[in-house]
């Protein structure tokens, strides 16, 4: 008898517990990650300040920030195949755009769907950037490196 009982309790729990309404816990949003190198010692070495506007709406992405984390985040457009920036390390100024595919990516049933990116390719000034390596062409959620930007 104390069997079945536990048996009832269980399901009625698992059944009141799956009916409920679940809070999405997961990034939605891909950002291109950026780090920075180096381009004699080929090792990580944070800019001084960066400055990063969209180059097409003056939308300011980074206002003179000083010593990025680890990744700097771009975004990239939903509704375009290209994004391009205009990015001031150190005081001087340089051009990057980035020729994309786009194609939505369900994240979760709580969270929806994200556009995630497919990076072609890169081009850029050659002011204080040196040489821009694309380590993983895919856009996702992930905190993976997307571009390795050598100056």
């Amino acid at each position: 008898m104390t069997k079945i009982f536990v048996s009832l309790f269980l399901a009625g729990l698992f059944l009141l517990t799956s009916c409920l309404d679940s809070e999405c816990v997961e990034e939605t949003k891909a950002y291109m990650k950026v780090a920075f190198y180096s381009y004699e010692t080929k090792k990580a070495v944070l800019p001084e300040s960066v400055i990063l506007h969209g180059a097409d709406n003056d939308s300011t992405i980074y206002d003179n920030q000083k010593k990025i984390k680890n990744q700097a985040l771009f975004p990239l457009k939903n509704s375009d195949t290209e994004t391009a920036f205009i990015i001031k390390i150190n005081e001087t100024t340089d051009t990057i755009r980035f020729v994309h595919s786009n194609f939505l990516h369900l994240i979760s049933k709580e969270c929806g769907f994200s556009m995630f990116h497919t990076i072609d390719t890169v081009y850029f000034t050659i002011n204080e950037i040196d040489s821009i390596s694309l380590t993983n062409k895919n856009v996702t959620v992930r905190k993976t490196e997307n571009v390795a930007i050598f100056y």
